[in-house]
């Protein structure tokens, strides 16, 4: 399988820039499970303003929101959300 590559859309990158530390750093590794696994579902799915449906993953207390392009071998992070209990 070709390598995936992860493009964050302006949102997301803005959270992940405002991220420091710790939290930064494991909202990177959960990035690369995203990448590592491009063909997953995520926890729900939700439509976006285009009416593409994109996968929305809850993982540890962050929610990521992302669309994949098999064609080009891309996964779009459109969002990332910190959760609090």
């Amino acid at each position: 399988m070709p390598a995936y590559e992860v493009i964050l859309h302006e949102r997301a990158w803005a959270t992940l820039a405002a991220t420091r530390g710790a939290n930064r750093r494991r909202l990177l590794v959960l990035l690369d499970g995203v990448k590592a696994a491009p063909f997953g579902k995520g926890d729900f799915q939700q439509l976006d303003a285009t009416g593409r449906s994109n996968e929305v993953l809850l993982l540890g207390e962050w929610l990521v929101t992302f669309w994949s392009d098999h064609a080009v071998c891309e996964i779009h992070v459109v969002n990332l959300e910190q959760v609090e209990d």
